[in-house]
């Protein structure tokens, strides 16, 4: 077994073992801030053991800033490295090796999934040692077995184990049970929204990564902002409009929410809730990036959502009348490529973007006017229409219920002074004529 061992150096909830379930399933957290993982049969996918033990101190370090960390064969050793001999590997059956150079004390931290019973026990080893003049761990090695079950028994058996890769110590699966929450308390209520969100962060950082651990997605995030004076609160709900584990973008969501939160009332305490949906997508890679081009355009759609404003992509509708020959929808298109079109004529290039390429199939603008505009005979007159026959006749049918809803439009193709091409149409009961949109 080949176990990575991180020392938190500062007490955490056994939750924090989930960020690392991208290493490895069997993951187990030992109190008060020890995570043990088997990446025995998954250090080869993530880059090898190097690889793991960066990315491991990476996220370890969003709970911890101290954190420290080891690989070696067994459990205790790895943790007696991630303390004495920190972000060191030791090489596969050579853990004897890893001893050299370290003193008496580090017995101490000889435990791994088991801790000492009784400290007393070892700190009497350790001084009956140094009664003897022998100061350092490989000395203590080469004592032999039955020596130490003469002096101190079963303890004296186990010790022995431990020094020399015999102690049994199985990582088990990790069963993941706590809900995705986070909680602070404020000994100085704050009232500042930049100051407030700095305390708000590092609580985000460990529930994402909690998140990407379990491999699931946030659907909606909600921070409750308790304050001070009164039972008042604030319940900031930040819901973007697909899943993602888009740390960034829940805290820039969340950041545009606070500012608009009056903070008279400075806050005590805050309650972070995450709920949580399955991965929607197939992991190929334990640390591709996801960002692309879709959760950029997902990312955009939710600041828009939360600003009251409306924009997606405009897709073909197979109707009779203009207003209703284009629907705006927010999804990104199964289909959609962006890859441009190059053609090639003469020894000369030409790029085509792909961007709405629909569009230039269909003999109607993307532009329309929500009302369509009069124009003047002034207007008419600066406007040059490119054929004298219409392109287009749209004729209300028997099926229309009220009178104001019957329509008689001629559309044409014109030019303005500036080179727009235009899309205009004559009203056929009262000859006026309308600009009705603009070809992009």
């Amino acid at each position: 077994m080949r176990t990575l061992c991180l020392n938190f150096k500062s007490p955490q909830e056994s939750s924090c073992a989930e960020a690392f379930l991208t290493f490895s399933p069997k993951v187990q957290f030992r109190f008060p801030h020890f995570v043990f993982i088997d990446i025995e049969s998954t250090a080869h996918l993530l880059g090898g053991e190097v690889a793991c033990l960066e990315k491991a101190l990476q996220i370890a370090r969003k709970f911890s800033a101290e954190t420290s960390a080891a690989i070696a064969d067994t459990p205790p050793v790895a943790q007696m490295m991630a303390k004495w001999k920190p972000s060191s590997i030791s090489l596969k059956g050579q853990e004897a090796k890893s001893l050299q150079g370290l003193g008496l004390d580090a017995l101490k931290d000889l435990e791994g999934l088991v801790t000492w019973t009784q400290k007393r026990q070892i700190e009497h080893v350790i001084s009956f040692a140094h009664s003897l003049g022998i100061c350092t761990l490989e000395e203590v090695y080469n004592f032999r077995l039955v020596s130490l079950r003469e002096r101190w028994g079963d303890f004296g058996v186990l010790l022995w184990n431990r020094l020399h890769s015999q102690d049994s110590q199985v990582i088990s699966p990790f069963i993941p049970r706590d809900p995705l929450v986070g909680y602070g308390y404020l000994d100085d209520p704050i009232g500042v929204v930049n100051l407030l969100f700095n305390r708000i962060q590092p609580h985000l950082n460990i529930l994402f990564a909690r998140l990407n651990g379990l491999a699931r997605y946030a659907q909606k995030m909600e921070v409750i902002l308790h304050c001070e004076y009164s039972d008042k609160k604030h319940i900031l709900q930040i819901e973007p409009v697909s899943a993602s584990r888009d740390q960034m973008l829940f805290e820039d969501l969340l950041w545009k929410r606070m500012e608009k939160t009056e903070l008279e009332n400075p806050i005590r305490e805050f309650e972070i809730t995450i709920y949580d949906v399955p991965e929607k997508v197939q992991q190929l890679n334990f640390f591709e990036p996801r960002d692309n081009s879709e959760d950029r355009w997902r990312r955009l759609i939710s600041f828009a959502k939360q600003a009251n404003c409306e924009m997606g992509f405009l897709q073909l509708e197979a109707n009779h009348f203009p207003e209703k020959s284009f629907k705006l929808v927010t999804e990104w298109p199964e289909d959609f490529v962006s890859e441009d079109l190059v053609e090639r004529q003469d020894n000369a290039l030409q790029i085509k973007t792909t961007y709405a390429k629909g569009l230039a199939q269909s003999p109607r603008p993307s532009l329309l006017l929500e009302q369509p505009q009069p124009l003047s005979d002034e207007e008419l007159r600066k406007i040059r229409f490119v054929s004298a026959l219409p392109s287009e006749r749209i004729e209300s049918s028997w099926w229309q219920l009220t009178e104001q809803e019957l329509k008689y439009r001629d559309y044409y193709f014109a030019l303005s002074n500036q080179g727009q091409l235009l899309w205009v149409f004559q009203d056929r009961m009262s000859t006026q004529y309308y600009l009705h949109g603009y070809f992009d």
